[in-house]
């Protein structure tokens, strides 16, 4: 039997378990995707992004995602596969790109442990808050990946990936068989940006919060965090937001230090809201206006520069 983790606090806790354990390192809640991409050009593209954005080294990240898919593919295909990811946006995003590898790579023997909630513990964020001996127990519970959920994954996969907007909204319409999946597809919507002020719903919860004081960037992060426990939001991903919202004359929040990224960690950068953000968050301003935007949300690429 092998197993395949989204994260090493998880893969630690499970070792006990006979097999063998991948912990998947991959963000695929962010950073561009596209159907017609191969695996190689979608490596190095997203190696680009995350090197400009996270100062994470191009060259790594591509190692990295060579060396985990060599790790996937080594599997035996007689034996089987067990999949432990949770119900939110970070895990669901891995989860179906996961299960369209493997079924590409034709394995047959697929499961997964995959939950929303564990008695006694409020709020459920993820696998990590279990304890070995929790976590052990769960696999008594996994469940058989279908040809039915395995062809949905296959497709959200693709949805997922597509730059048509509406290729993604009839995904989720007719989505059913994966139970935690659509959920974590309509928080994924909430990431796309509002007309009125060019935020998605974290950025404007980020700036709402910041209206009402200055913060640390860890305190801000634990507050959208907590209001968001759908997402899997990473610190990583949060801070990319947050500097996307720092850039060129007019910027909507200002930090006295650097946000955290892949060099070093700083959670105690104090943020604060600048006129330009009240403006914006009070609907008189928007921000695609005020410094552009510059980002990828699945597979569609938002794009404006305010210079053009």
């Amino acid at each position: 039997m092998n197993h395949i983790v989204n994260g090493d606090v998880v893969g630690d806790k499970i070792k006990k378990l006979n097999g063998n354990i991948i912990v998947w390192r991959e963000m695929y809640d962010f950073g561009p995707l596209n159907q017609a991409w191969s695996l190689e050009e979608t490596y190095r593209r997203r190696a680009n992004f995350f090197e400009k954005k996270l100062k994470i080294p191009a060259e790594f990240f591509i190692k990295n995602c060579q060396k985990q898919y060599e790790l996937l593919n080594n599997l035996s295909r007689s034996e089987e596969v067990v999949l432990w990811f949770e119900h939110d946006r970070y895990d669901q995003t891995m989860f179906i790109f996961l299960l369209t590898q493997l079924s590409i790579l034709g394995f047959q023997k697929v499961s997964m442990v995959s939950i929303n909630e564990y008695k006694g513990i409020e709020p459920f964020h993820g696998l990590g808050q279990l304890t070995s001996e929790q976590l052990i127990e769960l696999l008594n519970m996994k469940q058989k990946i279908s040809n039915e959920q395995m062809k949905e994954a296959i497709a959200g996969w693709n949805a997922y990936q597509s730059d048509h907007y509406e290729e993604l909204n009839r995904f989720i319409q007719n989505c059913y068989t994966l139970p935690l999946l659509k959920q974590a597809l309509i928080c994924h919507k909430t990431y796309f940006p509002s007309p009125k002020t060019g935020l998605n719903e974290v950025e404007f919860l980020a700036l709402s919060m910041l209206d009402e004081s200055a913060k640390s960037f860890a305190e801000l992060f634990t507050k959208v965090s907590n209001e968001r426990i759908n997402d899997g939001l990473s610190d990583l991903y949060f801070a990319a937001i947050l500097n996307e919202l720092m850039n060129g004359e007019y910027p909507l929040i200002s930090s006295n230090k650097t946000l955290p990224n892949y060099n070093q960690y700083s959670p105690q950068a104090e943020l604060s809201l600048t006129k330009w953000g009240m403006e914006v968050l009070k609907g008189k301003s928007n921000r695609v206006d005020l410094i552009g935007i510059d980002w990828w949300i699945g597979g569609i690429h938002i794009f404006e520069n305010i210079a053009t």
